[in-house]
């Protein structure tokens, strides 16, 4: 089952277990694929996601990507064109989609859910009554709580100070891929360096090892998770890579003094 709603500025669609799409590109709209239940089995830029409920992704103006879904599965899409009076650049000028904002972003599918039915029904009757203030009332809404979200998955700044180019683009990386399964040899591999050698540049740049700076961004988002996301603990441990649950709450109160539970309820 498919639902879509279009106007001059945004979009709204929602697809069910079944749907599949060919590889494709928006060359003037934002999107942002919200998975609100089961999984989403998302391609973008030759690189694989399986997003789940409440783990969404972004796709700036020009990204091929395509996507088909699980069993099951439900997804909200929503799209915003990124430059003019009514799209994302009117609450940022000269807004870019995907420069300073990580495109992997955090999101209470509950909430999603409620937003889309009514965003959908008042344009609904705004076009049914053509009443543009209705209609230019949902665009707004739309346009405002994407750039919520924008703010709130923020990436961390890289270090200043690093001048290597090659570390830099080890710590590019390490910031876009935290999640995933990360080896030394792979960094070192970035950075056109030995094991060694990389370890070693890594921490005269940063000050710490590669792995104490992969454990840092891994609380720092688990924090973000823990205060805006409804996901157990459990599930956030997976998400961010950890290997056990235990893992997650040793490295967690480690670093923050407090158990991901306390630190939740704080």
């Amino acid at each position: 089952m498919e639902m879509k709603v279009e106007t001059d500025w945004i979009e709204l669609w929602q697809g069910s277990h079944g749907f599949k799409n060919v590889p494709h590109k928006h060359e003037d709209w934002m999107q942002v694929t919200l998975p609100i239940k089961g999984t989403v089995h998302f391609t973008q830029e030759e690189r694989s996601y399986g997003l789940k409920q409440g783990n969404g992704l972004l796709q700036p103006p020009g990204t091929e990507h395509h996507f088909y879904l699980g069993e099951q599965s439900s997804v909200i899409i929503v799209k915003v064109r990124e430059r003019g009076a009514g799209g994302m650049e009117a609450i940022q000028p000269q807004f870019m989609a995907g420069e300073g904002q990580d495109i992997r972003q955090e999101f209470h599918a509950g909430d999603m859910v409620g937003r889309f039915r009514q965003w959908m029904m008042a344009l609904i009757e705004g076009q049914a009554l053509a009443d543009p203030i209705a209609v230019q009332e949902v665009e707004q809404d739309v346009v405002a709580y994407l750039g919520g979200m924008l703010k709130l998955g923020r990436k961390e700044l890289l270090p200043t100070g690093v001048s290597d180019p090659h570390i830099r683009r080890a710590l590019a990386y390490l910031h876009d891929c935290y999640d995933d399964t990360i080896n030394i040899d792979e960094l070192a591999g970035i950075a056109l360096q030995s094991r060694y050698h990389f370890v070693r540049s890594f921490r005269e740049a940063t000050g710490t090892t590669p792995y104490q700076y992969l454990l840092k961004l891994r609380i720092t988002e688990a924090m973000n998770r823990l205060r805006r996301t409804d996901a157990t603990i459990g599930q956030i441990s997976v998400d961010l890579g950890f290997s056990s649950t235990s893992q997650f709450h040793r490295a967690f109160l480690k670093m923050t003094g407090v158990t991901p539970q306390v630190y939740r309820q704080q």
